[in-house]
């Protein structure tokens, strides 16, 4: 029997354990059973290491030309091998598939936990006095309807900023825990927008940006939303003017800092974008191959 140790653990080797991370990546299921039967053939009937599994894995699928599967696959091992905090944030504003995308790419990339800012937001809205904050109580592209301020601008801008850095500084509290506990964690909100809040520069949190680009497409959307959603399309669609101007702004301010802004199209493909970016800035962060 072909055993494989990984640290202190010893497991027999199984082509459908394999094969069903490959599907994880992006293989689909026949291809997956190709590879991990292939790469079952070239192991010994003996004890190996789980490296050199991994090797013969990757030799197997830059042989099938699948060097995008290999990349993610790559962060993927990585990141469950080392187990080495960070938190990877996904900002845009509504209708952009935040969530969506946020918990596959974190399902790819074998991170267990995943954490909307909407959440941090229903927190305080919840134990904050309304009075005080009032643009807590609204939706990110509403949030003008209960400003109280003398500052000039645009007020939907002026109020979202208002929300998103206080949801921000909270959210920041969240990901200075995870990484003080050693945790791996994928952020999703609106509120993740930069310079509203100051990020230590030695924290390892990698950030990027859902948009689409097409006003047309977002509409789409917010009407397909109907059928597993318990607000209706209006909710958005009478909203939509506000809802781009937030998204022009995120994009525009995230381009400006470096942020890199992803164009989300169909699901699978922009979870494949996500992930290849955040396997390019793990191989320049921490010097990995992860092509």
């Amino acid at each position: 029997m072909l055993m494989v140790r990984d640290g202190a653990l010893e497991l027999p080797f199984a082509d459908a354990i394999l094969a069903r991370t490959l599907i994880v990546t992006g293989l689909s299921a026949p291809q997956a059973m190709d590879v991990a039967a292939e790469v079952g053939s070239r192991l010994r009937p003996t004890t190996v290491d789980i490296d050199e599994v991994r090797a013969h894995t990757a030799a197997v699928l830059q042989e099938c030309g699948e060097a995008d599967v290999l990349r993610r696959l790559r962060a993927r091992w990585w990141l469950r091998s080392t187990g080495h905090p960070l938190v990877i944030t996904v900002g845009g504003t509504s209708g952009v598939g935040k969530s969506t995308v946020s918990d596959r790419a974190a399902q790819i990339l074998g991170i267990d936990r995943t954490f909307s800012t909407d959440l941090v937001r229903a927190v305080l809205r919840g134990t904050l006095n309304p009075g005080l904050i009032p643009a807590l109580s609204e939706s990110s592209f509403s949030a003008q309807r209960m400003l109280r301020s003398n500052l000039a601008g645009d007020p939907l801008l002026v109020a979202f900023e208002q929300q998103a850095s206080i949801v921000a500084q909270a959210s920041l509290s969240l990901v200075r825990r995870a990484l003080k506990e050693g945790l791996q964690l994928v952020l999703n909100g609106v509120h993740l927008v930069p310079g509203l809040v100051r990020v230590p520069e030695d924290w390892d949190l990698f950030g990027y940006v859902l948009t689409v680009p097409d006003a047309a497409e977002h509409e789409r959307r917010f009407t397909a939303r109907f059928a597993t959603s318990d607000r209706p399309p209006e909710h958005y669609l009478d909203r939509l003017a506000a809802i781009r101007e937030l998204d022009d702004y995120i994009v525009g301010y995230s381009r400006a800092a470096g942020i890199p802004v992803i164009e989300s199209r169909e699901s699978a493909q922009t979870v494949f974008d996500l992930v290849g970016a955040i396997a390019a800035d793990l191989e320049r962060a921490f010097d990995l191959d992860v092509r």
